[in-house]
C-alpha cells in the first residue's frame, strides 16, 4: 500500500481515537464498555502506526502526532480506576488494622521512646525545679501559680478544631518523614516530643498544683491523639530501618517494599487526627464538659481502638 492510500486507510481510525479520549476526560468510567474495547483495540493500531512511521522515512513526519496519540491512549488505557467507596472501607477495615498489627513492635518501640522521654523529663523537673523554664515560658508558669492553665484562652468552636487537627496531622507526618534519615530522626523526634510536649509541661503543672487540670484537659482527646503519633512513628522507622538493615533485598527494593506499609500507616492516622482534633476542640477545651464525662470519651476511644486495630479485618470473608 502506497504511503497516501495508508494514510487515508488510517486517518479515520485516529481520528476515532481522538474521539473516544476526548469522551474519557476525565477518566474512562464515562465510556461505556464497547467503547472501552474499541479504545483498546485501535490503542494496538495506533502502536503499530507508530511504528512504521518510524521506519518509512515518506512517513516521519507523522511521528511526533502518533507519539503523542500513543502516549495519551496509554494513560487512558492503563490508568487505575477511580477508588470506589467499596476500595476506601476495605482499606479502613481490613489493610489499614492489618498493617497496623504487623508492625505492631516498631509502633511500640515509638511509644517507648516517648515515655521515656516523658519519664526523663518529669524526673528532672521534680528533682530540680530550676529547670521549669526549659519546658514552659516564665509567664506562663506565674499564671499556673494564679491557677490559670493556658489552655483556658482557647475556644471551644470549629475553627479551633481545625487548628489542632492541622498541628496534629503535620506532627504525625513529621515523625513519618523523618524517618528517612535512616530512622534516627523519627527517634529524636518521638522523644523531644516525650520531653517538651508531654512529660516536662506536666511535671510543671504537678509542681504548681495543676497537674491534674492539665490531665483532665488531655484526658478525652488524648488517647486517640498519641495513638496515632506513635502509628506515624512507626512508619517513619519501617523506612528508616529499611536503609539501614536491607536483609538480602537490595537497599533501594527494602525501601520500596515498606514504604508501601508506611504509607498505609500514615494514610490510617489522617482521619483518626480528625476525630482527635474535633474532640480536643469541642469537648476537651469546653470547660463545662465534666471529669466523668471526659474520662467516658476517653474510655470509649481506647475501647474503639482496641477493638477496631486488634480485630478488625481479622475475620475473611467469601468476598476477601
Amino acid at each position: 500500500m502506497s504511503h497516501k492510500r495508508w494514510i487515508q486507510a488510517q486517518e479515520p481510525h485516529w481520528q476515532r481515537l481522538e474521539v473516544l479520549l476526548s469522551k474519557a476526560q476525565p477518566s474512562t468510567a464515562n465510556l461505556p464498555p464497547e467503547e472501552i474495547r474499541e479504545l483498546g483495540l485501535l490503542y494496538r493500531g495506533v502502536i503499530l502506526d507508530l511504528s512504521r512511521a518510524q521506519s518509512q522515512p515518506e512517513a516521519q513526519h507523522l511521528e511526533p502526532y502518533l507519539n503523542n496519540l500513543v502516549q495519551r491512549c496509554h494513560g487512558k488505557v492503563y490508568e487505575r480506576p477511580p477508588a470506589s467507596g467499596k476500595d476506601v472501607a476495605h482499606f479502613f477495615l481490613r489493610e489499614f488494622p492489618r498493617c497496623f498489627r504487623k508492625n505492631a513492635g516498631l509502633i511500640a518501640l515509638a511509644f517507648a521512646l516517648f515515655a521515656a522521654g516523658s519519664v526523663l523529663a518529669m524526673l528532672t523537673v521534680h528533682l530540680d525545679p530550676r529547670t521549669e523554664t526549659y519546658f514552659l515560658p516564665r509567664p506562663v508558669i506565674d499564671q499556673l501559680d494564679q491557677g490559670v492553665l493556658w489552655t483556658d484562652n482557647m475556644q471551644a468552636n470549629p475553627s479551633e478544631s481545625s487548628f489542632l487537627m492541622t498541628n496534629n496531622i503535620r506532627v504525625a507526618f513529621n515523625a513519618f518523614t523523618f524517618g528517612v534519615l535512616f530512622g534516627v530522626g523519627t527517634l529524636l523526634l518521638l522523644f523531644h516530643n516525650g520531653l517538651f510536649a508531654f512529660g516536662g509541661p506536666l511535671q510543671v503543672c504537678f509542681n504548681h498544683g495543676m497537674g491534674w487540670r492539665l490531665l483532665n484537659f488531655m484526658l478525652a482527646h488524648g488517647v486517640i491523639e498519641l495513638t496515632t503519633i506513635f502509628i506515624a512513628g512507626g512508619a517513619g522507622m519501617l523506612i528508616g530501618f529499611a536503609l539501614l538493615f536491607p536483609g538480602e533485598l537490595p537497599r533501594w527494593q527494602a525501601v520500596r517494599l515498606k514504604s508501601k506499609e508506611a504509607i498505609i500507616l500514615i494514610a490510617g492516622c489522617v482521619p483518626l487526627l480528625v476525630i482527635a482534633g474535633i474532640i480536643e476542640g469541642m469537648v476537651s477545651l469546653n470547660q463545662a464538659v465534666p471529669p466523668l464525662a471526659r474520662m467516658a470519651v476517653a474510655l470509649a476511644s481506647a475501647v474503639g481502638l482496641i477493638a477496631y486495630l486488634g480485630f478488625s479485618g481479622r475475620v475473611k470473608t467469601i468476598h476477601s
